[in-house]
């Protein structure tokens, strides 16, 4: 831990921009609609494990090791972000164990829901969970997930992500303090207001939405 003390926030940034994970420059389209120069690949982090266990275990930092029972993620990235921060938090524990489980997204019915499958609400009752979440834009996806741990009869103790890039606070995911590596203060744009579509910014289709967006047009 002490070299993660260390590191700065240049130093963390870095970590994000060296592997392809904070992209700037160019016009993006977000899952919300929104447009924005800068987009937040957070896929391209997984992929180096050295590194996603370092930024796992700043994520974990700010929680009592022996007081965090379960680290709940959604589907699909929060899988590997609960695993590495699990780790984290069992090698500064003193007795016991911390679990790692996640939670599927739920197709049945119009809204966006969040289930236990494969027996893992069997390990929330009763139990101190941590959530953790790649990138917080709205907070929607924690707050089911925090609705989902509360109706298994968890108790929520903390959010923890690696980016915060909506400004999300507590009031956004059901009164839950969030933590997070990076905060990111980004300007979006409505797609009829987006400054870059009226100066005719090519519309990046590798990242994000733009292919899809561009299909709709």
């Amino acid at each position: 831990m002490s070299e993660l003390s260390e590191m700065n926030d240049a130093e963390i940034m870095q970590l994000f921009i060296s592997c392809g994970a904070l992209v700037t420059n160019s016009h993006f389209v977000y899952n919300s609609g929104r447009h924005s120069s800068v987009y937040v690949n957070k896929d391209a982090l997984y992929v180096y494990t050295g590194r996603i266990a370092r930024l796992c275990a700043l994520m974990a930092r700010p929680y009592h090791a022996d007081e965090i029972d379960v680290v709940v993620g959604p589907v699909l990235g929060g899988i590997v972000l609960s695993q590495w921060v699990a780790h984290a938090l069992n090698q500064r524990r003193t007795y016991g164990e911390t679990l790692a489980v996640y939670a599927e997204k739920d197709d049945e019915g119009a809204q966006k829901r969040f289930a236990f499958h494969r027996g893992y609400e069997h390990y929330i009752g009763g139990k101190n969970i941590l959530v953790v979440e790649d990138v917080l834009t709205t907070g929607g996806s924690v707050r089911r997930v925090v609705e989902l741990v509360r109706a298994h009869g968890g108790n929520v103790v903390g959010v923890s992500a690696l980016c915060n890039r909506g400004g999300v606070q507590a009031q956004d995911v059901g009164g839950i303090p969030v933590s997070s590596v990076i905060t990111l203060n980004l300007d979006t744009y409505p797609a009829d207001a987006c400054p870059f579509c009226q100066e005719h910014v090519p519309i990046n289709t590798a990242l994000g939405k733009g292919r899809a967006f561009l299909a709709r047009q």
